[in-house]
Formats: C-alpha cells, structure tokens, sequence
C-alpha cells in the first residue's frame, strides 16, 4: 500500500508542476522522504468532543484515507468550520504551508482539525512528503513576476520546522506561522 500511495503522491506533484508548466523543468517539487502514519482517534467518552486542534500542516503536502468514521473539519474563509464526509474509498489531499511557500502563494493550506463525536473509534492512514534534511523551500523563478511577487523569503525547511515547534512559533497562530517566520516586510 505504501508504494501505491507514494505513486500517488509523484502523480499529483507531477499535475502540479504541469499546471504551472515545470513539468519539463523538474521532476520533483523538493526532495522529499515520505511517512507513512496510521492515526487512531479513540471515541470520546460519551456527549462529548475530542479532537486535534486547528493547524495548517507544515510538511510539504499530506494525503489522507479515512475509514467509515469522519472527523476532519476545515475552516472557510469567513471562519465557518465544515465537517467533510469522504466515502472509504477517496483520498484527501492537503496543501502543507511549504507547499504554499514553493507556489508562492497560488496554493493555500487549509487551517483543519479532527473533531470526534459519538461512539466510534476513527483511523486514518497519511502520507506526509517530509523535505530532506538541506532542502531550501523556495518558489521557482517562473512563479515570480511584476503580478506574483515572491510573498516569501527562501528558507531552509529543518529551520521552519524548529521554529515551528518552539516556544516563539507555538505562541504564534498556526496559519501565521510561516510569514512569521520567512515574510518578507514590504
């Protein structure tokens, strides 16, 4: 299962340098390890939530499968949190924020959490496209120009990850943690 989704995830990075017309130009968006992570979420005890709280994914992207149970909500731009249903057999793909930085900007993470309700416990298998240790995250020059200015400084993906984690990027909104760390002040 592990080599199909990985094949999954090169197809879909594959339609995204297409779409931007890399696709003769690169074969890959950064070098990536990939990881293979079974999530099980027990049922909460009975009336009540439990869950993940609110995050954009700061690895470089994330496919998800859901068993029968959903759980994922999504945030819209007006702040409403939506609960998606998949059916068993879909695969959910997530915009990670250094994915967002390599687009500049032309793909947006999604701030989502995982909210259990009722009786069932819930498993979800991702697959999570990890940037090798001395990745510089950086957009390409073709997605830079007088209309797409660079929102972002390049930046190296083990120090975002750091700073993610630390005491100053854990005080700071999950969906503001990259400008926070690699803006560019304007």
């Amino acid at each position: 299962m592990m080599r199909q989704l990985d094949e999954l995830k090169d197809v879909i990075e594959m339609m995204i340098l297409d779409s931007y017309g890399l696709g003769e130009k690169s074969d890959s968006i950064v070098p990536c390890k990939t990881l293979l992570r079974v999530m099980k979420y027990s049922a909460p005890p009975s009336g009540e939530e439990v869950g993940l709280t609110a995050h954009t994914d700061k690895l470089l992207s994330a496919i998800l499968c859901e068993d029968q149970v959903s759980g994922i909500e999504f945030e819209t731009k007006d702040g409403q949190w939506v609960k998606l249903s998949l059916s068993h057999s879909s695969f959910l793909f997530i915009v990670g924020d250094p994915l967002m930085a390599w687009s500049n900007g032309r793909m947006h993470p999604v701030k989502h959490l995982v909210m259990m309700r009722g009786e069932k416990e819930r498993i979800s298998l991702g697959i999570f496209p990890v940037p090798k240790e001395g990745t510089v995250i950086k957009p390409p020059n073709e997605l830079i120009d007088e209309e797409h200015p660079q929102i972002l400084k390049e930046f190296y993906f083990t120090e975002f990850f750091r700073f993610f984690s630390s005491d100053e990027g854990v005080a700071i909104d999950s969906a503001k943690q990259v400008f926070a760390f690699a803006g560019i002040s304007t």
